[in-house]
């Protein structure tokens, strides 16, 4: 009875073994589409880290590459363009000036420029469509916009200058290839990215301030199989 058991599990392994190195390629994707802000950094209230965000837009460099049928390794260039929301801003000076004068706001974008690497769960391809579950870490710099808000009666209230930061970047997606050919295919995606810079901040005790930035994106673009 045991020799059927352990043939069948030779069986097994060896088929499992096989299938992982048949399942080895690499693949190169480009993509682009929007960025939406989120959580503090979305926030519009007048808050210890609210970020004024609006959507912006963002492209990306993806590279993959399959260690077996289900897992694999991967690598991320990508830049984001977010907007400040002055609108929002220019509100919120109004509601605490009580509309007193006419205030002025004007205002740069949040950019977002990311290094990443990490591990990739996959569905075996079906009906030339695959699906990617992406887990990343790594780097990114971070660039907080000039502002300035001025004030009909008050002068200027308030003024940041434009600050560069780098700081550690965690990024969690999923990814839908679908392929037209052996080679090429169309591929969206959506990934969550968190990271919290330190920005100088020349008017306050501690001279820097950590600004919670959290977007999303959701992105199409075209996959080449290497």
């Amino acid at each position: 009875m045991k020799k059927p058991v352990l043939a069948i599990l030779l069986i097994l392994v060896t088929t499992l073994v096989t299938a992982q190195k048949e399942n080895k390629k690499s693949l190169v994707g480009i993509n682009s589409g929007i960025s939406i802000p989120f959580d503090d950094f979305a926030d519009k209230k007048m808050e210890n880290y609210s970020g004024f965000a609006a959507p912006g837009a963002n492209i990306e460099i993806d590279f993959f590459r399959y260690t077996g049928r289900f897992f694999g390794l991967s690598a991320n260039i990508g830049y984001s363009n977010i907007f400040f929301n002055e609108k929002a801003y220019k509100s919120e000076y109004d509601r605490i000036l009580n509309n007193y004068g006419k205030t002025a706001v004007t205002a740069g974008n949040y950019q977002m420029l990311k290094g990443l690497i990490g591990l990739i769960l996959k569905i075996p391809e079906i009906r030339n469509a695959e699906l990617l579950l992406v887990f990343q870490l790594g780097g990114s710099m971070n660039v907080h916009p000039d502002l300035l808000v001025t004030n009909s009666e008050l002068g200027e209230i308030n003024s940041v200058k434009k600050d560069t930061e780098w700081s550690t970047m965690s990024n969690t997606g999923i990814k839908i290839n679908y392929y037209l050919t052996e080679k090429y295919g169309i591929s969206l995606n959506y990934n969550l990215n968190f990271t919290k810079p330190a920005f100088n901040d020349e008017t306050s005790v501690e001279q820097t301030f950590f600004l919670p930035v959290r977007y999303q994106n959701i992105n199409v673009g075209l996959v080449i199989n290497l």
